[in-house]
């Protein structure tokens, strides 16, 4: 029974450390880590605006959504704002994640591209939805 326990433990930092190993290993290629960075200014230009349109209102409620045929067709507290970085964030890191977990294969470029570009095009149309909900909460 402690052998079964113990192995378990093991098994789990057994599995820790390669995904950490993986993690790692991921940064030794230039585009990878050329790709990180970009993501991540995105990624922060986009918390900056969420927190330059959450200081600078001063209403409970902005709009959130705007529709050419219709107009502003969502309204929702100011804290809603952040939805937006967060998703972005959260992007980045499961693509990240699961280039690291393949980053072993032959084909580990081209994953890494796909991976990594399908977050920075997801990232900059979050920039633009962004945008466009200080535009119109603003202009």
């Amino acid at each position: 029974m402690k052998h079964k326990i113990l192995s378990l433990f093991y098994g789990q930092e057994h599995v820790l450390s390669g995904l950490k190993d993986n993690f790692l290993r991921s940064f030794y290629y230039r585009h990878v880590k050329i790709y990180s960075f970009v993501l991540l200014v995105i990624n922060a230009i986009i918390w900056a605006i969420a927190r330059f349109v959450d200081s600078n209102i001063d209403t409970d409620q902005i709009a959130l959504h705007y529709n050419v045929d219709f107009g502003i067709d969502y309204y929702g507290d100011t804290e809603k704002i952040y939805i937006i970085p967060v998703l972005g964030l959260v992007i980045i890191i499961v693509n990240f994640f699961l280039y690291a977990n393949v980053s072993l294969r032959k084909d580990r470029k081209f994953i890494s591209h796909v991976l990594l570009a399908a977050a920075g095009i997801a990232n900059v149309i979050l920039l633009a939805a962004i945008v466009s909900i200080y535009l119109v909460n603003f202009r």
